[in-house]
């Protein structure tokens, strides 16, 4: 089996049976240590878990909540698998408390910042230290030109949100001519759009249902955001009115009337035009941004085509749903795959054409239908710079060949090959 990388893990767990560990402060040799052939990228040893306890420490659980002003009291191990169960802590009063480890985003002791490895065969969280596995992980990415990606705290989210919003506010000005625009703040959206407040209700609601499921695909705690700033979604009701925007505002003359996402470090902005705000343009609103959420997740690296068309085609059923549409997908991925043979080299595939994107929908599905968490690490290590086909073994012990055998079976069809 090869290495383990370690990343920071920011998923929802399933609730095990638990049986406590550590007692009275004290840690075992055996504690926090996966199989003998297994790897962490930064995984805490016992000296480490023991100088934890009796420590300041604060806690952010995956509904979004902090834990503050506690000191860490025990930490609680699974006697036989040796991951962590459960984090016992006392209040400046003395008060106990105890929480599930499948609860906890990320934690700290004093200034150093921890967070759990999910291991998919036990299904088992171990401690990590998110400093020493990043140093590896920005090594890894550095020979890519690229770099892992900090989210920004309260007050730079507001400062670019701020921004963004003068952005939009210059716009409408220079708009004035054209249409008259609005601009609608949602929780987790900039809306630019010129129908008026009556017909946006429901794409308010879609804006923030979409970055809602996005969050709980990948783990990141409620009320978090990957973007810098608000994302903007602009909606026009005509063609003529997109080109005064991108001739005006964007001073894109050349834009052939393509509505499309523009993603930069500074700013996501996704146009489109709607003749009615309808399922289709919550779908093509859903496709774009579940790509550029993609995109900004964990690192600068882009990640492997597959995955990410994958995600935005399962997205774009999640939050539209449509039942014969997705019907009438899978049959024909049976069929391009029953003709094949094989997935077309999806898993190697640098370049996507449009006829792979289903293919790489049911795919994905399958995959979090297997194992939701272990998808989740899996995009998480090839966004930090492990290889596509070691993050597959590492999350579900299996080469790709393997893969597409099971993938092909779920559909019914016996002997495909990548």
């Amino acid at each position: 089996m090869p290495r383990y990388a370690t990343i920071q893990l920011q998923f929802v767990f399933l609730i095990f049976v638990v049986t406590p560990f550590l007692s009275c402060g004290t840690t075992h040799a055996a504690s926090n240590e996966p199989p003998s052939d297994i790897r962490f990228d930064g995984l805490a040893g016992a000296e480490t878990l023991e100088a934890m306890v009796g420590k300041p420490m604060a806690i952010k659980l995956q509904s979004g909540r902090f834990i503050v002003k506690v000191t860490l009291d025990e930490l609680q191990f699974d006697r036989k698998q040796n991951g962590l169960k459960f984090i016992k802590y006392k209040s400046e009063t003395g008060r106990a408390s105890t929480i599930k480890a499948s609860d906890v985003y990320r934690f700290w002791i004093g200034d150093q910042r921890f967070h759990l490895r999910y291991f998919p065969p036990t299904q088992q969280l171990f401690v990590i230290n998110t400093s020493q596995a990043n140093a590896l992980a920005e090594s890894r990415l550095s020979g890519m030109g690229q770099q892992i990606r900090e989210q920004l705290d309260d007050d730079e989210q507001a400062k670019a949100t701020a921004e963004h919003k003068q952005f939009l506010e210059d716009a409408v000005k220079k708009l004035k001519n054209v249409g008259e625009f609005r601009i609608e703040e949602t929780e987790s959206a900039l809306i630019l759009t010129d129908y008026p407040p009556t017909a946006t209700t429901g794409l308010r609601t879609f804006v923030d249902n979409l970055n809602i499921r996005l969050n709980q695909m990948f783990g990141i705690p409620k009320g978090d955001s990957v973007w810098r700033g608000k994302p903007i979604v602009a909606v026009f009701s005509t063609p003529a009115r997109f080109g005064a925007f991108e001739e005006t505002v964007m001073n894109n003359p050349n834009h052939g009337g393509a509505a499309g996402v523009r993603s930069g470090p500074m700013r996501f902005m996704q146009t489109a035009i709607a003749k009615n705000l309808d399922s289709n343009v919550a779908r093509g609103l859903s496709w774009g941004y579940s790509l550029g959420y993609a995109q900004r997740l964990h690192s600068t690296a882009r990640g492997v085509p597959w995955m990410n068309m994958g995600i935005a085609n399962t997205v774009q059923f999640e939050i539209v749903p449509d039942r014969n549409r997705q019907s009438s997908q899978r049959s024909n991925v049976i069929r391009q795959i029953k003709n094949a043979g094989s997935l077309l080299g999806l898993f190697d595939a640098t370049k996507l054409d449009q006829e792979r994107w289903p293919m790489s929908g049911q795919l994905v599905q399958f995959l979090i239908k297997t194992d939701a968490v272990a998808f989740g690490q899996m995009f998480r290590d090839v966004k930090l710079g492990v290889p596509a086909d070691e993050a597959l073994e590492q999350n579900f012990g299996v080469t790709k060949e393997q893969m597409a055998d099971r993938f092909g079976k779920s559909l019914g069809i016996a002997g495909v090959s990548p």
